[in-house]
């Protein structure tokens, strides 16, 4: 196993190169003295699987890793990421994993893990990497118990109580699963619900995702289900990433509904059943964002990207309600505060059908802004974070403004904005760019150009 597989929300990287899945019981034993170390009396360990092609065999070394080390494991099956979270609520374990990696590549893999409840991120996932190359093991006189159960019906069971009465209305939309582990869950969440007008794309879970990747923030990846839209006139459609934490929407029109707009959405319907909530947004989100909460009459917090990063804020801060321009929501108000891309299009559909419009006239509230969306530049510098800190520094001597730097830099001069972060899951820099006017937006622009070009060479922004 490389070192760059211990990443800062979860553990991820390409088969054979980077990740080894030969060494996968080795890396359960060290994630089982993890556990050990942070909750001695832990016992029970659920683990579930994504639809990957080497996941099945990556889950049974490290269930072997687990269960040498004197740990009960619950197997849940394939199955999504919110489907863990939900075990790990609901049943009497002490912590989770799921293996998948998410919207990347057929040829990554990866874990992310629970602990109590909680993301295990940041910290904690460098003590993983260096109990694995220590050696470290929990030297056990018994094996642990092995149990298998199927999760997901009880998942859709709970689904179908909280939102019962959605059940039976004459909904008609599409969603595109793309052929991840959504695929496992929306057919039967359908039939539960009696909908028979919604469509469903792509759902069989297929580890090569032969029709596009998982990734619904991305327009080419939502290019059929757009194509659909137009063609039907649905209310909307949904598309899900691989593990099915995150939601995106496209309107009857065939526009792609950025993550900060749905946030948007949740928020103002939340603020209206509760008066001076706090509402959690990532720093990519647009000031057309903060305007909304503010109007409602709520209070928007800032915070770093990442969903350990967010659920962390939400804790901090109270929140009801948390969100991030990549479409991870995570709702306090009736749910359990973990990002559940399946919850998000039930609130969606609730809010749809209880307004008898379209999503396009309901999002018609939002402030209108001209942005970009991300632009994510490949950077292999392995200071990135300092590069960053270098051109705020800059950013802020040479042009002021307002600027807030919890993750990355962002400087806002009026209602201008730009932001430069380094990712924390790739070797890349992430920008966006937002103003009232397309003149302020390309001001802005040529701020972070002037302040990057010395670093990265003239031309780099072009097209962004």
């Amino acid at each position: 196993m490389q070192d760059k597989i211990f990443k800062k929300y979860d553990i991820r990287g390409k088969v054979g190169t980077e990740l080894i899945i030969d060494q996968a019981d080795k890396l359960g034993k060290a994630i089982a003295f993890f556990f050990k170390d942070q909750m001695p009396k832990l016992k029970r360990v659920a683990i579930g699987w994504d639809g990957r092609t080497h996941s099945p065999e990556f889950k049974d070394l490290l269930i072997e890793g687990l269960r040498a080390s004197g740990i009960d494991v619950l197997s849940i099956g394939l199955c999504p990421t919110p489907v863990l979270y939900f075990t790990t609520h609901m049943e009497p374990v002490d912590a989770g994993l799921i293996v998948t990696a998410s919207h990347n590549g057929p040829e990554y893999n990866g874990i992310k893990i629970v602990l109590n409840k909680l993301t295990v991120w940041g910290d904690q996932v460098q003590k993983i990497k260096q109990h694995f190359k220590n050696g470290d093991v929990i030297d056990s006189v018994e094996s642990g118990s092995l149990e298998h159960t199927e999760m997901i019906p009880r998942y859709i069971a709970w689904m179908r109580k909280e939102f019962t009465h959605l059940a039976g209305l004459p909904v008609a939309f599409t969603v595109d699963c793309g052929n991840g582990a959504a695929g496992a869950v929306m057919p039967q969440l359908v039939k539960a619900f009696d909908w028979p007008n919604v469509r469903l794309l792509y759902e069989e879970v297929d580890g090569a995702y032969p029709n596009h990747e998982a990734d619904p923030t991305v327009v080419q990846n939502m290019q059929d289900l757009c194509d659909i839209m137009i063609a039907d006139g649905n209310r909307f459609g949904i598309g899900f990433d691989g593990d099915a934490d995150r939601m995106a929407a496209v309107t009857e029109s065939g526009r792609l509904v950025l993550g900060d707009e749905l946030l948007a959405l949740f928020a103002r319907d939340l603020l209206a059943k509760n008066p001076g909530a706090t509402i959690v947004g990532d720093v990519k989100c647009s000031q057309g964002l903060v305007q909304v909460v503010e109007e409602s009459g709520g209070t928007l917090h800032f915070s770093a990207c990442g969903h350990s990063l967010v659920k962390q804020a939400m804790r901090t801060t109270n929140a009801l309600l948390g969100g991030e321009y990549s479409c991870h929501f995570y709702f306090y108000d009736r749910f359990l505060g973990y990002d559940d891309g399946f919850y998000a299009m039930m609130r969606l559909v609730e809010l749809v059908y209880q307004s008898k419009t379209t999503l396009n006239e309901l999002l018609s509230f939002f402030p209108k802004f001209v942005s970009t969306p991300e632009f994510r530049l490949v950077y292999e510098d392995k200071d990135l974070q300092e590069l960053v800190k270098c051109a705020g520094d800059s950013l802020r001597e040479r042009f002021g403004g307002a600027t807030t730097t919890i993750d990355g830099v962002r400087l806002k001069q009026g209602n201008a904005w730009g932001i430069l972060r380094a990712s924390n899951t790739q070797p890349m820099l992430s920008l966006r760019f937002e103003a009232p006017t397309q003149e302020e937006l390309d001001n802005m622009k040529v701020i972070f150009e002037r302040t990057l070009d010395q670093k990265l060479g003239s031309g780099w922004l072009t097209g962004a």
